[in-house]
């Protein structure tokens, strides 16, 4: 009993440092924000800041930073709903945690990398832009519905399913709203985009399920 308190505890604690981030992100840039929380049915966001590009300056880095702890504990109640196992939160969280951050900064080199190699970094930028924006859309999404899955009655399972699903939506129509207005350059380096979308955005998936499987399954 006492464990379970102090795991409750851990993620009530988890919750407010992202809920302080985005407190902070909201205060330091204000009109930044304001902008990027209209991304998902507005193009201003991606206008506005398609010129710098900056993948981590400050408000990047705490989006960032908010995503990463909230997909962290997003992904353990995964395995805690979904899996017949007891996880020692302690010690699987912080790795959970840990494999997101390596994962996602190498994937972010790699996509600059094989963008210029390609001669469509211009257009790996863009991308990228398109793409963080939506993620980080998501990872405020993830506040809430962690709430839900460690605070409420409603069924995890359920409530799970439905979470994947809306956050697949989200980034999908990220995906496609990026398609729209740059179709001509993606399909002049359709090849290589095609290869660089197997590569460093579906491998990456496919490795990291099949190691959880592997693990916890």
């Amino acid at each position: 009993m006492l464990r379970e308190y102090f795991t409750q505890d851990l993620f009530t604690g988890l919750i407010l440092v992202c809920l302080l981030l985005l407190v902070a992100t909201r205060q330091l840039f204000t009109t930044r924000f304001n902008d990027f929380l209209s991304v998902t049915y507005n193009i201003k966001y991606l206008k506005l800041y398609a010129r710098e590009r900056k993948e981590f300056d400050f408000f990047n880095i705490l989006l960032f930073a908010n995503f990463i702890i909230s997909a962290g504990i997003f992904s353990f109640l995964i395995l805690k709903n979904l899996i017949t196992q007891t996880f020692e939160v302690y010690s699987v969280l912080p790795s959970i945690v840990l494999v997101f951050i390596i994962i996602l900064i190498l994937k972010s080199f790699l996509e600059r990398v094989v963008g210029y190699y390609f001669e469509f970094l211009d257009l790996v930028k863009i991308y990228l832009l398109h793409k963080n924006s939506f993620k980080y859309i998501s990872g405020l999404i993830l506040v809430l519905i962690n709430i839900l899955l460690l605070f409420s009655d409603l069924d995890k399972k359920l409530t799970i399913y439905v979470s994947l699903s809306l956050l697949f939506l989200i980034n999908l129509s990220g995906f496609i709203r990026f398609l729209k207005p740059y179709q001509k350059e993606v399909i002049h380096n359709f090849f290589y985009f095609l290869l660089y979308l197997c590569a460093l955005e579906i491998g990456p998936y496919v490795i990291l399920y099949k190691v959880f499987k592997d693990y916890f399954g």
